[in-house]
C-alpha cells in the first residue's frame, strides 16, 4: 500500500492536497501531521517497526471514510510533502538524513526511493537556490495552482518516467531556448571582459551572455566573441571576450559603471606597427558613408578608405567596368563597413555574393585571397535581439547611430594591431565578481506548463538542475525557469542524441504567465510556418 505523509497545519492546504491526490489515485493511503513534533514521534516508531509504522502514523483528513488499514512489511512512503517551516531549506540536512533512513529501514524501496516535495509561500524571504538538491522533488508555492499542483504530485508519484503531461496541455514543437551556465566573471572594460572558465575556450567562438552588469533600459545580456583563452592552473583558463553588437545605452552604461569605480584601471592602446590598411564604405545613407569615411581619416594613419552608396556602382568597379564615377580599387580589402539595409534583404546571400566578387579581383590581379575581410555593420534602426542573433556566424561587429565615435575607436584599435591611431587611445578597465550566465541555445521537442524535453548531445544526470530562458523580446521580464532532469533516454529517431525529459522547478505565478505567453506565441509561429 502507497502511503503519502503530509507535513501541514493550514487548513487550506491540507483540503487542496488531499483532494487532488485521492483524484490522482483513490487508493492512495494519506496522512496529515499538524506539527513536527508527532512526525519525529513517528519517526522513533519506524526505528523498530519498519514499513509497519506507516499504518499507525499521522491522521486521516475529516472527509476520508476509507478503512483502517493493518500495519504490513510491504507498505511503502511514496511521498512526503512538508511545508518548509516544519521541514525545509533550512533543514536540507535532516530532510537528507530522513531519506536515508527511509531507505535503511525498507520504508521504501531503492528503485523507487521517497519522494519529497515543499510548499511554501513566495515570498523574498524564501531563496529557490537554497532548495537546489537533488533529494527534493520539487518546491510547490502556495496559493496552488490546481492543474500544476496535481501535474507536479503525479511527477512525483510515478517516479523518474518521461514527462507525460496527462494534465496540463503539453506541445510538440522544434523550438530553441536557452539552457544558463554560470562561469566567473573577472573584469569587465569598455570593449568587452575576462572570465575564470575550467575547460578552453575557442578562439572567436560567439555566445550570448547574461549579467546585471550589461543592464540598460531593456537588456541585460549581451553577445560577445572569444579574443584569446589563456591557461592559468591546472583546471583554469582566463578567458577574453569582446563585445558584439552592443547598442549604445549598453556602451553607456558600461562605461559609466567603470568610470565611478574607484579602482579602475587603465590601458594604453597606440598601434604603430603594419601595412597600409584597405577599407571598403559600402553605406546607402550618404551622409553616415561619409561620418565613417572622415572618421577613419581623421583617427588612422595607415588606412585607404573607398566609399560606396550605390551597391550597383560598387559592384561596376568590382568588375573593372567603366562608368561616370568609376574608382580604381585595390586587389583586396581588409575590413568592409557596410550599412544594414544593404543585407536587410537577402542578409547573408548578399555578403557571400561580395566575397565571390572579391575573389574574383583578387585571382583577376594574380592576389592571394585568403580569407575574407571582416564586415562591420553599421544600423540605423534598432535589429532585434533574435535577428541579431543570425549574424554573429558571418558578421563581426554591428555598430549603431549615432555613430559612438570613442567607443568604435577603441574597438578598433584594440581589435586591429594593424590599423595605426594617430593619437593614443585609453580603456578602462575593473575587476568585477558579478554573477555571469553563458546562454546556450538548445534544440527542444516538447513543452507545457509542467516541463520540456530537450534534445542534447548527451544525456544529462537524473536530478541535475538547469535554468532555461523562454526568449521573449521584452527581455527585462524574461525569467530564469529552473528545472530538474526526472528521466533520459536515447533519442529513437537516430542519431548520437539524447532526449532529457525536465520538470519545472519552483514554479512562480509569473513564470507560469511567462510560459503560457511563450507557448502561445510559438503555436502561431507553428500554424504560420505550415501555411
Amino acid at each position: 500500500m502507497k502511503f503519502i505523509y503530509v507535513l501541514e497545519d493550514d487548513e487550506r492546504t491540507k483540503k487542496d492536497l488531499y483532494e487532488t491526490l485521492k483524484n490522482i489515485d483513490p487508493n492512495l493511503r494519506i496522512r496529515f501531521f499538524s506539527a513536527l513534533a508527532p512526525f519525529h514521534e513517528w519517526l522513533k516508531l519506524a526505528v523498530t517497526e519498519g514499513p509497519k509504522a506507516l499504518a499507525l502514523g499521522g491522521e486521516k483528513y475529516p472527509s476520508d471514510t476509507s478503512e483502517d488499514i493493518e500495519p504490513a512489511l510491504n507498505h511503502e512512503l511514496r511521498l512526503v510533502i512538508a511545508k518548509d517551516e516544519f521541514l525545509g531549506i533550512k533543514n536540507l540536512g535532516l530532510i537528507k538524513r530522513a531519506q536515508e533512513f527511509f531507505l535503511r529501514k525498507k520504508i521504501c524501496s531503492e528503485q523507487e526511493p521517497t519522494a519529497l516535495i515543499l510548499t511554501a509561500f513566495d515570498s523574498p524571504s524564501f531563496d529557490i537556490k537554497l532548495a537546489e538538491e537533488r533529494i527534493l522533488n520539487n518546491v510547490i508555492f502556495k496559493p496552488f495552482d490546481k492543474l500544476i499542483l496535481k501535474q507536479h504530485l503525479e511527477y512525483a508519484l510515478t517516479g523518474h518516467h518521461p514527462v507525460n503531461t496527462g494534465t496540463v496541455a503539453e506541445m510538440k514543437v522544434k523550438s530553441t531556448i536557452e539552457m544558463l551556465k554560470e562561469v566567473a566573471l573577472h573584469s569587465i572594460s569598455e570593449v568587452g571582459f575576462t572570465t575564470i572558465n575550467n575547460h578552453e575556450i575557442k578562439i572567436g567562438a560567439m555566445t550570448k551572455y547574461y549579467s546585471e552588469s550589461f543592464l540598460s533600459d531593456d537588456k541585460r545580456s549581451i553577445f560577445a566573441y572569444c579574443k584569446s583563452c589563456k591557461q592559468i592552473s591546472d583546471k583554469e583558463y582566463l578567458c577574453e571576450f569582446l563585445f558584439f553588437a552592443p547598442d549604445n545605452k549598453q556602451v553607456s552604461q558600461i562605461r559609466r559603471n567603470i568610470l565611478q569605480n574607484s579602482q579602475k584601471q587603465t590601458d594604453e592602446i597606440r598601434n604603430t606597427h603594419g601595412r597600409k590598411v584597405n577599407v571598403l564604405v559600402l553605406n546607402e545613407d550618404e551622409q553616415m558613408a561619409s561620418e565613417i569615411k572622415s572618421f577613419l581619416l581623421e583617427k588612422i594613419s595607415n588606412v585607404d578608405v573607398f566609399a560606396y552608396t550605390s551597391y550597383g556602382q560598387f559592384s561596376s568597379d568590382l568588375a573593372d567596368k567603366d562608368t561616370v564615377h568609376k574608382q580604381i580599387l585595390p586587389a583586396k580589402f581588409d575590413l568592409v563597413f557596410a550599412g544594414y539595409e544593404v543585407f536587410e534583404i537577402e542578409k547573408e546571400k548578399r555578403w557571400e555574393q561580395i566575397i565571390q566578387g572579391l575573389k574574383d579581383r583578387a585571382a583577376k590581379h594574380s592576389t592571394l585571397f585568403e580569407t575574407a575581410p571582416d564586415l562591420m555593420i553599421f544600423a540605423k534602426k534598432k535589429v532585434p535581439l533574435e535577428e541579431v542573433r543570425n549574424y554573429t556566424s558571418w558578421v563581426k561587429d554591428i555598430f549603431f547611430a549615432p555613430l559612438d565615435r570613442s567607443y568604435m575607436l577603441k574597438k578598433l584599435a584594440y581589435q586591429y594591431p594593424a590599423m595605426h591611431n594617430i593619437d593614443a587611445t585609453q580603456i578602462s578597465k575593473m575587476k568585477d565578481s558579478s554573477i555571469l550566465k553563458v546562454a546556450n541555445p538548445v534544440e527542444i521537442t516538447q513543452i507545457s506548463e509542467a516541463g520540456l524535453v530537450l534534445k542534447y548531445y548527451r544525456g544529462i544526470s537524473t536530478g541535475a538542475f538547469r535554468e532555461f530562458i523562454l526568449w521573449r523580446p521584452e527581455e527585462l521580464n524574461n525569467p530564469e525557469i529552473m528545472g530538474t532532469v526526472n528521466f533520459t533516454e536515447k533519442d529513437k529517431n537516430g542519431g548520437e542524441f539524447f532526449l532529457n525529459h525536465f520538470v519545472f522547478f519552483g514554479m512562480r505565478d509569473h513564470y507560469l504567465k511567462h510560459i503560457r505567453l511563450w507557448l502561445r506565441e510559438a503555436y502561431i509561429k507553428t500554424k504560420e510556418s505550415k501555411s
